[in-house]
């Protein structure tokens, strides 16, 4: 069974776990890499992915929800290892995982079956649906695609048929089960029972932006050696120097930045809930390798998460834009304009050496917005603004500093 208990134990509200997240989140994500390749690209050889005309670091989308589906299939959803039985918490499966067939994933008889007992609890003119109906969604659909060719496009509004129904049931059945398609969303209508379907491209909630660095970052290349072979005939081929060659590649340092964006409407198809929500932001302080998560032997200096600012809206549209909100979250760095460049102040170079190296700021608490006469946010900020037309300033916005190890900016030693 899975743990409701939550990790931030404060930030819902009283709300239940099992219960759809109803309004917007915004959510700014700020990590580290020492010594490391936080991501390689590998049209140029794993080299650490680089801005070409500002030489930032870059770590893509993909890499980042990679290291969430890592994180849960080694963790089950309380922090404790996956048991030896490897079995996951319920709704906790992982979808897209090494060497996984797709196909054979959506066609899975236990996942078929929790679609027919989703499929039965759907009702058409206060019934139930049956098994007798399911068996019939399929035919039904063949049907409906002869009378359609034979005919033509039918005006007016289509009726829902059962094998709507089906593929809905199909779609939910997924999103019920594993994680990372009620989280990220999937394309599961190329082959199987949602073959050419609406219902099978999935549309997740959560939207990663790509990570960028906050300054230029110094690639790094690294021959080293091995001192065994493969095989006994290339032990011959090499004589007394049995040595391969390999490469590595690092970057000694780079603070990066991401946003995640959360979409309420998206929630309520997937099936997305607070419980969900709250073990997604406990992934994302764990999944890096300060906690042993990511073992790569690309990254031997580590990865932390350094700071993590959740905005949480009151409505599902949201109350405010979400560049006004993230502009709340101020990093710099401690430079000074020396011989026409711009250099940190404890090195003398372009290149940061280390997170003592920044200095910045996040809100904690109630966001008041200010909006023009046509009710236009305009900005934001978590200091009450004066009173307007004879009334208070109303925060419908809450910021949750859940994580922040970055200096104040104030903090100049």
């Amino acid at each position: 069974m899975m743990n409701n208990t939550y990790k931030f134990s404060t930030l819902w509200n009283g709300k239940p776990a099992t219960g759809i997240v109803a309004e917007r989140h915004d959510i700014v994500l700020l990590f580290d890499a020492t010594n490391s390749n936080p991501n390689g690209d590998p049209d140029t050889g794993n080299m650490p992915r680089l801005q070409p005309d500002t030489l930032r670091g870059l770590v893509t989308d993909v890499c980042l929800k990679r290291k969430i589906r890592n994180f849960f299939a080694r963790y089950n959803t309380n922090g404790g290892l996956m048991e030896e039985s490897g079995q996951p918490d319920d709704r906790y499966h992982l979808f897209i995982r090494e060497g996984a067939v797709i196909q054979t994933l959506v066609e899975a008889p236990d996942l078929e079956k929790l679609a027919i007992e989703i499929f039965k609890g759907y009702e058409i003119e206060e019934k139930n649906l049956t098994d007798d109906d399911w068996k019939n969604a399929k035919s039904n659909e063949k049907e409906e695609d002869e009378k359609e060719g034979k005919a033509g496009k039918k005006s007016g509004k289509k009726k829902k048929n059962l094998s709507d129904y089906r593929d809905r049931a199909y779609r939910d059945a997924l999103c019920q089960t594993y994680f990372d398609v009620r989280y990220f969303g999937q394309v599961v209508s190329t082959e199987g029972p949602l073959k050419g379907s609406f219902y099978g491209q999935i549309r997740g909630p959560l939207q990663v932006t790509f990570a960028e660095s906050q300054d230029k970052i110094l690639q790094l290349d690294f021959s080293i050696t091995r001192c065994a072979v493969a095989n006994e005939a290339e032990a011959k081929k090499k004589g007394d120097d049995n040595r391969t060659m390999g490469r590595k590649h690092a970057v000694p340092y780079g603070l990066y930045r991401c946003h995640i964006h959360f979409s309420p409407a998206f929630a309520a198809k997937t099936g997305f809930t607070y419980a969900d929500l709250d073990n997604f932001l406990f992934a994302l302080t764990r999944c890096f390798g300060d906690y042993n998560v990511d073992g790569s032997s690309a990254r031997p200096g580590g990865m932390r998460v350094v700071g993590l600012v959740d905005f949480q809206h009151t409505s599902s549209l949201g109350n405010a834009p979400a560049h006004k909100l993230f502009e709340l979250v101020k990093i710099d760095g401690k430079k000074a304009r020396r011989d026409g460049k711009d250099v940190f102040d404890s090195s003398n170079s372009e290149f940061p050496q280390g997170l003592s190296d920044y200095h910045g700021s996040a809100p904690d608490g109630a966001i008041y917005a200010d909006a023009n006469s046509y009710g236009v946010v305009t900005q934001c900020s978590d200091q009450k603004y004066g009173k307007k037309d004879g009334n208070e300033p109303a925060s419908l916005i809450t910021a949750r500093r859940l994580v922040w190890e970055i200096p104040t900016l104030d903090s100049r030693t």
